[in-house]
């Protein structure tokens, strides 16, 4: 049996510690696949969270990719720099191909879809309906709209979820926002447009080989979706509330969610923390 895990929604530059509480999280577990899901703090927590990952699992395979927040303050392209230099598989140039499965992976974006049709996408534009603002205005652009970034990023998706498909083997998917808009309208809200790229689902059931199962984050809610005939988990990690999801490949697939709660108290001049551990499970 493979077990992985996916890891997701850190945020190192602002929260160092909830590193600490991932791995805390997965302790006594046999990784054999590690699957780093954006908003990882940049490359500074990007390569601690690799480089601690390899010294407690040293024979897992790690696979990641970028968060909407990795792209704050700087151009969107950014999302095909080259990483050679970390120990890791960034799956939005290639995928992780292994023995057993092919990851494929892509941070995603948003082409509006999960929004409402009420409102105009020139207004999604500009980050607020003017009551609520959505802090992606700090992405470099370089004159595209979000839909065409959306739209470019899909294509490229596309190369490679057709190369995963033509390999025959178990096809496990990361994405950072959802792949798909809800189906059910009453859903679909304003932040929603910012939370999922349609196009990138909308490839994935073009093909008879569907993933096995999709891991994202982005929302820092846990939710399982199982619309379109695989299962997608969103492990809903937060900046006070970390979660890891571990899941076993095999004949009878398993799926758990597994949290540290942070509650902070300002009673001291320090503070007082205190951390509690919980299990969700997700089903099967």
């Amino acid at each position: 049996m493979i077990t992985l895990a996916h890891i997701t929604d850190l945020h190192l530059d602002h929260w160092p510690n909830n590193l600490d509480s991932a791995i805390k999280l997965l302790e006594g577990t046999d990784l054999d696949l590690i699957l780093i899901g954006g908003d990882n703090g940049n490359e500074d927590g990007l390569l601690r969270t690799i480089e601690e990952f390899t010294k407690r699992w040293p024979h897992a395979k790690i696979a990641w990719i970028m968060g909407n927040h990795d792209l704050w303050h700087r151009p969107y392209s950014h999302l095909w720099s080259s990483f050679e230099h970390l120990s890791a598989t960034y799956l939005e140039l290639q995928n992780l191909e292994t023995s057993y499965c092919t990851v494929v992976g892509t941070y995603g974006h948003y082409d509006y879809r999960g929004g409402l049709s009420s409102v105009p996408w020139e207004r999604y534009e500009t980050f607020t309906d003017g009551k609520h603002t959505w802090n992606d205005r700090y992405i470099d652009r370089l004159g595209h709209t979000n839909p065409e970034i959306a739209a470019e990023i899909a294509d490229r998706f596309r190369e490679r979820y057709s190369a995963a498909v033509d390999r025959c083997l178990p096809i496990i998917v990361l994405s950072h926002t959802w792949p798909f808009a809800p189906t059910d309208e009453t859903l679909r809200s304003f932040f929603g447009a910012y939370g999922s790229n349609q196009l990138i689902g909308d490839i994935i059931m073009s093909h008879a080989v569907r993933p096995t199962v999709l891991f994202c984050g982005h929302t820092h809610r846990v939710a399982r979706w199982d619309e379109f005939g695989f299962p997608m988990i969103n492990t809903g990690s937060d900046y006070r509330e970390v979660r890891v999801t571990k899941w076993n490949l095999g004949n009878e697939p398993s799926v758990e969610n597994r949290v540290a709660v942070h509650e902070k108290r300002a009673t001291h001049k320090m503070g007082l923390s205190r951390r509690l551990l919980g299990w969700l499970r997700l089903g099967a």
